[in-house]
């Protein structure tokens, strides 16, 4: 028998829970916000589920604070909740840990007695929208439990980006785990138009993206690459007429993150992405990690150097944060990634003592958050000084999107002077120079013949689409539909 407390709340939740979600879902004006590609691979999983009862029928969406996975199951609840309902049900782990002191066991109990049907006897499904699981340190088990209790049962459940890396084996295996990023410039383009009626109705066919991805990362050299993208240059031609080129610089700084997309002052962004990132240190790494308060307090000074800075060894940043061990800050450092707040790239070596030797660079997966930090140190640097960085940080988290579920892909840099900023390994060798007003190829010719590469990259706003050296030219115009 369920807790009348908890019984209560979750009657609350089922009577209440869209004036919650239409917060998330609805502007201003009661006009629905438009979907990010993500949906659609919601979606599909969903229909897949209500057609045949298919498998999965457990999605586990992680990803980092901001980039829209509330808003992802708002969407879901309003296209479902006219033909299911009370079987469908959205609930929030930190409300419901931090208020009522409740957790998902008792949480799911509750529900199944207002159902009046137990989950094993279901001859309707239902669907579990569950926000934030991580707060629940049993959520797995919870989860895991109803899963096999009921074929009928549909869950969806978000979280940090670290409840991926912690899944166990059993849920890995019930589950499909899709993981939301910041958006690629193609969806602010999107959503942007629609939101604040700037530019009409952008369409994109993601054909196009997938088009550049196998011509930049799968060609045999840089020549096929050129041809390839030749091939499709019409099409990327045509989709620039109805965008202004100048909105890659507002997307760097300000809009990898959808939930800024409806502020238009630059300082009132700032302020908000500064309060995911404060949100992440308070909420999330210490669900993840219970550090001291003192090292907490640190990890703000410790993005503010990272932010500022290139490749820096562990014993430099502990110089300057002080009274840091070593070993601690490589612990907050690893925490910091799989929270996916920072992209790690190692330094390339085929010698694993070395690698492990040389400093590994941090990337920021949203450039915005980048910014923001900088922003508050001084704000004309993001322009004069930084703006490389914030290319780099798109560039990583692209291919980060791209490779991460590719097995034996790995994304490193040369980390001697004048390296390239990547080396993508896998099928291909490819090494990957960016930046502003990059005309020339010799920097990427260099890492091309110290590695031994396929060919080389460089991806700049300065250049025409062409080829030199087994070097590709690539102009903003194709990068950013990828």
């Amino acid at each position: 028998m369920a807790n009348s407390e908890i019984k209560n709340y979750i009657s609350r939740q089922m009577t209440e829970q869209a004036k919650i979600l239409g917060l998330s879902a609805y502007n201003q004006d009661g006009k629905e916000y438009p979907k990010r590609y993500f949906y659609n691979c919601l979606e599909k999983h969903m229909l897949n589920f209500l057609d045949s009862n298919g498998e999965p029928r457990w999605i586990i969406i992680p990803g980092l604070r901001g980039v829209g996975k509330t808003t992802v199951l708002a969407q879901i609840f309003f296209k479902y909740r006219q033909s299911f309902g009370q079987r469908i049900l959205y609930v929030s782990m930190d409300e419901a840990v931090k208020k009522m002191g409740s957790n998902l066991f008792e949480i799911i109990d509750a529900y199944e007695e207002l159902l009046g049907v137990t989950f094993s006897e279901l001859k309707e499904d239902v669907i579990l929208l569950v926000d934030e699981v991580h707060f629940d340190s049993e959520w797995q088990f919870a989860l895991k439990s109803l899963y096999d209790r009921s074929r009928r049962v549909f869950i969806i459940s978000t979280g940090s980006s670290a409840i991926a890396l912690n899944a166990t084996t059993d849920v890995v295996r019930r589950s499909a785990i899709e993981k939301m990023y910041p958006m690629k410039f193609t969806e602010y383009i999107m959503l942007s138009a629609s939101i604040n009626k700037i530019g009409g109705d952008v369409q994109f066919s993601p054909k196009i993206g997938k088009d550049i991805s196998t011509a930049i990362f799968e060609s045999a050299n840089a020549k096929e690459a050129l041809h390839n993208l030749r091939k499709i240059s019409d099409q990327v031609m045509h989709y620039w007429q109805g965008v202004d080129i100048r909105a890659i610089d507002r997307y760097l700084k300000f809009y990898s993150i959808p939930s800024v997309l409806s502020l238009g002052d630059d300082s009132a962004i700032y302020a908000n992405l500064n309060a995911v990132i404060d949100r992440i240190i308070e909420k999330d790494i210490s669900i993840v990690k219970p550090f001291s308060r003192e090292i907490l307090s640190k990890i703000p000074a410790l993005l503010f150097i990272l932010a500022g800075s290139e490749a820096m060894s562990l014993e430099k940043m502990a110089g300057n944060l002080k009274d840091i061990e070593i070993k601690t800050l490589s612990i907050v450092l690893k925490v910091l990634e799989d929270s996916e707040l920072l992209l790690r790239v190692y330094p390339f070596s085929s010698s694993t003592p070395k690698k492990v030797r040389k400093p590994s660079k941090y990337l920021f997966l949203s450039s915005s958050l980048r910014a923001a930090l900088l922003h508050l140190i001084d704000s004309r640097s993001i322009d004069i000084t930084h703006r490389g960085k914030l290319l780099e940080d798109v560039v990583g988290m692209y291919m980060y999107r791209h490779f991460s579920k590719k097995i034996g892909w790995t994304i490193s840099y040369d980390y001697e002077k004048n390296g390239t900023d990547f080396i993508v390994d896998g099928a291909n060798r490819i090494v990957i120079e960016t930046g502003w007003n990059k005309r020339t190829h010799q920097q990427a010719s260099k890492t091309l013949k110290k590695v031994k590469g396929k060919y080389g990259i460089v991806i700049s706003n300065s250049v025409t689409l062409g080829e030199q050296g087994n070097v590709l030219f690539v102009p903003f115009e194709y990068f950013f539909l990828l």
